[in-house]
């Protein structure tokens, strides 16, 4: 995916900085998101090729959050990253490719996923 528009969902800057930073200089446009109403109008707006989200947001609007990528025929690969994310897979919309990267994450790993999209 070159010059990809790469979407970064999570509740708190902390959590959402730290991914973008490991993205960061990779000839990505990053767009950041700190609430799940902002990621909507995002992805309502634009067209992103990769939604990252962050398993804290997820912990209180991952069934609400799916259901808007449903509902709105967003088929896009998701990557869950953060802690505990093997729960959250499960909740994913079945027509969405997700992978999940816990903490620490395996830079290499996401860096190659990304590239394969």
């Amino acid at each position: 995916m070159e010059r990809g528009r790469i979407l970064i969902l999570g509740q708190t800057k902390e959590s959402t900085y730290e991914i973008r930073n490991l993205l960061d200089n990779k000839k990505y446009e990053l767009e950041i998101a700190l609430s799940g109403d902002v990621g909507k109008t995002i992805l309502s707006q634009r067209q992103m090729y990769l939604l990252i989200l962050h398993t804290e947001m997820l912990s209180e609007v991952a069934d609400e959050f799916f259901s808007f990528l449903k509902e709105n025929h967003l088929e896009i690969p998701v990557f869950i990253m953060g802690e505990e994310t093997a729960k959250f897979q499960q909740t994913a919309p079945t027509n969405s490719s997700v992978r999940c990267y816990e903490k620490p994450y395996p830079v290499s790993d996401l860096l190659n996923s990304i590239q394969a999209l």
